[in-house]
């Protein structure tokens, strides 16, 4: 069990410290000052059309958010390939 908890820290140590992680902190906050692009999405969310759709996926704010949501994504995936290796497949949730 002990190997079990020093392995898991050290995987959240690694993952706190990613280039990923801490993009995507930083355009998180940079996101807040991005009120166009936030009223254009609030927009498309109540009136969803073609024109407003093209405005914010040409944002290159917006897509530089969104790549940056993709590797974290990636991430994500490595990570539960890893637990699952720690654990051995078995769920986390069990123990």
């Amino acid at each position: 069990m002990e190997k079990l908890i020093e392995k898991t820290d050290n995987l959240i140590h690694s993952l706190d410290n990613s280039n990923e992680v801490k993009k995507i902190k930083e355009l998180n906050k940079k996101m807040k000052e991005e009120k166009e692009l936030l009223k254009d999405i609030d927009s498309y969310k109540n009136n969803p059309t073609e024109e407003l759709r093209q405005k914010i996926i040409n944002n290159p704010f917006y897509r530089e958010y969104k790549k940056s949501e993709n590797d974290c994504n990636f991430l994500i995936l490595e990570i539960n390939k890893e637990l699952k290796e720690i654990t051995g497949g078995r769920s986390c949730e069990n123990h």
